[in-house]
């Protein structure tokens, strides 16, 4: 069975391919699927700095900016909220962290008032989250992630064995 992403992509490729526009359409879902494993990194990424932990520690439905979560990390890169904030962002466009856009005012800022995100778990979030028994699926991802297991799907190493071992 297709996942609902894929159907709502497909019903919507037939209906632009019939007004002409497909190619487009087509071009966003292969780069979509071309750029498919940063998601699965960036999200080990997270687990790793412990970034749903700092969140759910601040309490329940907490909206944290980036440079709040940045000083619960063991970091002196003045850069680091701003790195972080592209991490979250990534994250919260698939819908694994929310995020607001909130104004507060800066009289150094000549229009008076400056924009930021915060962000905060959104529900598939609790599954990154350790709970009380320290479970998560933290551990899983990392297994996932771990060099051995990213090239065992090497098609390079399928095929040494297809041309070598099993000749």
């Amino acid at each position: 069975m297709a996942c609902p992403q894929y159907r709502e992509f497909h019903g919507a490729e037939e209906r632009r391919e019939e007004e002409g526009g497909g190619e487009s359409l087509s071009f966003s879902y292969a780069m979509q699927l071309a750029m498919s494993s940063v998601l699965s990194m960036s999200l080990q990424c997270a687990i790793e700095l412990g970034i749903f932990d700092i969140i759910a520690k601040a309490g329940h439905e907490a909206k944290l900016s980036p440079s709040v979560i940045a000083a619960h990390m063991p970091t002196t890169n003045p850069d680091a909220p701003a790195m972080l904030d592209r991490l979250l962002s990534l994250l919260a466009s698939h819908s694994v962290l929310t995020c607001s856009l909130v104004a507060h005012h800066d009289p150094l800022n000549a229009n008076g008032s400056n924009f930021h995100r915060l962000y905060g778990l959104a529900p598939v979030s609790k599954f990154f989250v350790a709970d009380k028994d320290g479970v998560s699926l933290g551990p899983y991802m990392a297994l996932l992630q771990d060099n051995v297991t990213l090239t065992s799907w090497s098609l390079s190493v399928f095929y040494y064995f297809l041309l070598f071992v099993f000749h």
